[in-house]
């Protein structure tokens, strides 16, 4: 059983699991967002009549919002490498 040196300050994460995402993670975090949000707007048009296409048309409004966040976050990531 491992004990717990009380002197030790307590780590809050782990850097080598949790580190920022490099640009080229942003870029394709982007296109996955982008993608799907292209997807779910396209499928909104395809399901006429049903009122679920609404919710449908909303996450797709929100993925690509978060896409195109992510792709303007990808240079400000390779900055701050440097």
């Amino acid at each position: 059983m491992e004990t717990v040196d009380p002197n030790k300050s307590p780590e809050h994460a782990d850097p080598d699991w949790f580190r920022e995402p490099t640009p080229r993670e942003h870029r394709i975090a982007a296109a996955l967002f982008v993608g799907f949000g292209i997807f779910f707007v396209l499928l909104f048009c395809v399901q006429a009549g049903w009122w679920f296409r609404w919710v449908i048309l909303t996450l797709g409004v929100f993925s690509t919002i978060h896409g195109i966040r992510h792709a303007m976050d990808a240079p400000r990531a390779g900055a701050e490498r440097r």
